[in-house]
């Protein structure tokens, strides 16, 4: 009897301690298994197939498992973050700038939270007018119809800004607010007769545009590039689209970019953001044969022009790692 008693209470200790292991074990899977959901843009653009890309690419590279949803863009994106509703996002610098800085579509809702992880790629204006439309230059869009990109997004503040830039009062302009693949039908079926394609170069919004309907990009002028780019707008700079980018463009373009980028919430785990950085940067190759724009993503570029919004400290730890930060 005191044998089996004995053995009746080894057994039972051996079950409590497998039993507390799998708790243990189940409880740091949960940990190292957290979802991060990664909110993008609409599904004519480069940000949802390429948050896509991107999210499957973390899931299998990295163990981390990210979900990525599409969206309106970029000021939906932060508003989704900043209700807890997504843990990162795509974004341009503008507008995490407005959210961190509570101004404009964040007017008195400051989100004192937002972090950048990486800056990718120039996001660029490209003012496209139709050849008979009789605009030859930014300031001939006064009393033209125009598009300036879906509401609330990057593209129609970008746009608004542009016009301001050239001194035309847009009062005077005839506007439209729809977004890529609609401003394309439109421009076709001359309903409008310049647009804005708001994106990466080559952006093929543009590429179709331009190749089917007798369109052209137009050039911005010197004050107006100087006004974009003045300290009140830290994230633009000057960009030259190079000759030959589109079908019968003979000389380069001047106009005015920001960098579209990859926006996180500061309370996601450092080490999570940090291996998310690291597995970005180094599987750009393996990326670029997903999506074209990854060839013009560049380490050095990551930290450039943010605005002085903060990195988030596990971007901010790999890029000391590889030196692009002191």
């Amino acid at each position: 009897m005191k044998m089996r008693k004995w053995l009746g209470l080894v057994i039972a200790a051996c079950l409590i301690l497998f039993v507390s292991a799998c708790n243990s074990f189940g409880a740091e899977g949960e940990s190292s298994s957290s979802k991060v959901t990664f909110t993008t843009g609409t599904t004519t653009g480069v940000y949802y197939p390429l948050g896509a890309l991107l999210a499957t690419h973390w899931t299998n590279d990295a163990e981390i498992q990210v979900t990525s949803q599409g969206s309106n863009g970029s000021v939906e994106n932060l508003k989704l973050m900043q209700k807890d509703q997504a843990d990162m996002a795509f974004s341009t610098v503008n507008i995490i700038w407005e959210a961190y800085n509570g101004k404009n579509s964040f007017e008195g809702d400051a989100y004192d939270d937002i972090r950048i992880m990486a800056n990718l790629y120039p996001n660029v204006s490209h003012i496209i007018a139709l050849d008979d439309s009789g605009i030859e230059s930014v300031e001939d869009i006064s009393g033209k119809s125009f598009v300036l990109g879906a509401a609330g997004s990057a593209t129609e503040l970008e746009s608004k800004l542009i016009l301001e830039s050239h001194g035309v009062d847009i009062g005077k302009v005839n506007e439209n607010y729809v977004g890529f693949t609609e401003a394309v039908d439109l421009m076709r079926n001359k309903q409008a007769q310049a647009v804005n394609i708001y994106t990466g170069v080559p952006a093929s919004a543009a590429t179709e545009l331009i190749s089917t309907v007798d369109s052209k990009v137009l050039n911005m002028t010197d004050e107006g590039i100087a006004n974009m780019t003045s300290d009140d707008y830290p994230w633009n700079f000057e960009y030259v689209i190079e000759k030959g980018t589109y079908d019968g463009q003979e000389d380069e373009i001047r106009t005015v970019g920001q960098f579209s980028s990859i926006a996180v919430d500061a309370n996601l785990d450092e080490e999570t953001v940090y291996e998310m950085t690291k597995s970005l940067w180094e599987n750009l190759d393996k990326l670029a044969e997903g999506h074209s724009v990854v060839k013009q993503f560049k380490p050095e570029d990551a930290v450039q022009g943010t605005a002085d919004v903060p990195l988030h400290p596990g971007a901010e730890r790999y890029y000391k790692e590889i030196g692009v930060l002191k």
